[in-house]
């Protein structure tokens, strides 16, 4: 398939979704389910143009394309709603969770929320406001459950492979291994990351899929490491390294380096074996190497410390 990125006005935006929805041999109904009636998804690919861009960008990344794929001409209304959800998106990553809470509020009035899209979109920034204002981990898992059962009701995590998943829905199912993890639900978030890593490779066509494969990857291997699962850990970060290669974005690499230098170096903790201890060094450096670049000073610090301990490692310039 040519890979060649698609510009397309939005008259043309149904003959995409039905090109690529018939391409990866999705049904009408799986494709929208949770998002429209099939009615409303036929019209749009037989051309009609009588849905807001957020229900196009969640049905287009559910076939794992993303709207910056695209040239969407959005009306006024469609733009300004946009604008809010990324200025929103903005405040609670510079933390300034006041201002992202009140223009929450201000976004779920002005559409008056009928769209499960949208439904989705507030409580699950909700939930991240939540968990960032310190509250209780059960009330963000309470949120996240009702913000991904908008968009797939009756949600269930054996089912994952019965689902097509959008950005913002498979982001809600990260986080809520994310606050298992922290709540200590060790066996939930297990069984979560395993379903949706097992997602991922099946649909791993689908380029966006390969993107967040190593996000997941790093939270399954933290979880590996706890039950000394050190071979599974350097066969996931291999594989999760392995998805990384060509990206030009430098984000978990550090990460996988370091969680596989962790994991060689714990297998090998009781035989002395010097080429291990030259592999396990060769992949905290790099990771240390990731973490200078992006001045993420705290994990390099922290490597940097234990390199020089163990393996009387001395940086020269």
């Amino acid at each position: 398939m040519n890979t060649r990125l698609i510009e397309v006005e939005n008259s043309r935006i149904g003959a995409v979704i039905s090109y690529y929805r018939e391409f990866y041999q999705i049904s009408q109904l799986k494709l929208c389910k949770g998002l429209c009636s099939i009615a409303t998804l036929s019209r749009l690919e037989s051309g009609e143009r009588d849905v807001d861009s957020l229900l196009i960008e969640t049905l287009l990344e559910r076939l794992g394309k993303t709207s910056n794929h695209f040239e969407l001409i959005l009306t006024d209304f469609d733009y300004e709603t946009y604008q809010m959800r990324e200025e929103i998106k903005n405040l609670i990553e510079q933390k300034q969770l006041k201002k992202a809470d009140e223009l929450l509020t201000l976004y779920e009035n002005k559409l008056n929320i009928k769209s499960n899209v949208h439904r989705q979109f507030v409580v699950g920034h909700r939930a991240l406001l939540n968990e960032l204002e310190g509250g209780e981990v059960e009330e963000t898992i309470d949120m996240l459950m009702e913000a991904i059962s908008y968009t797939i009701p009756g949600f269930k995590v054996s089912k994952i492979n019965d689902y097509y998943f959008s950005n913002m829905e498979l982001n809600i199912i990260i986080k809520l291994i994310e606050q298992y993890i922290i709540k200590g639900s060790m066996s939930k978030a297990a069984n979560l990351s395993t379903q949706v890593l097992e997602y991922l490779d099946t649909f791993s066509s689908m380029e966006r899929n390969n993107q967040l494969y190593p996000k997941v990857v790093i939270l399954k291997c933290k979880l590996l490491i706890e039950e000394h699962k050190y071979k599974k850990v350097i066969d996931l970060c291999d594989k999760g390294l392995e998805k990384k290669l060509g990206s030009k974005k430098l984000e978990f690499l550090g990460d996988l380096y370091f969680l596989k230098a962790k994991a060689i170096e714990l297998s090998q903790k009781k035989r002395k074996d010097e080429i291990k201890s030259m592999i396990c060094l060769d992949n905290y450096l790099k990771a240390l190497y990731v973490y200078d670049f992006c001045n993420d000073k705290v994990p390099a610090e922290e490597i940097r410390s234990h390199i020089q301990e163990e393996y009387k490692w001395e940086c020269i310039d």
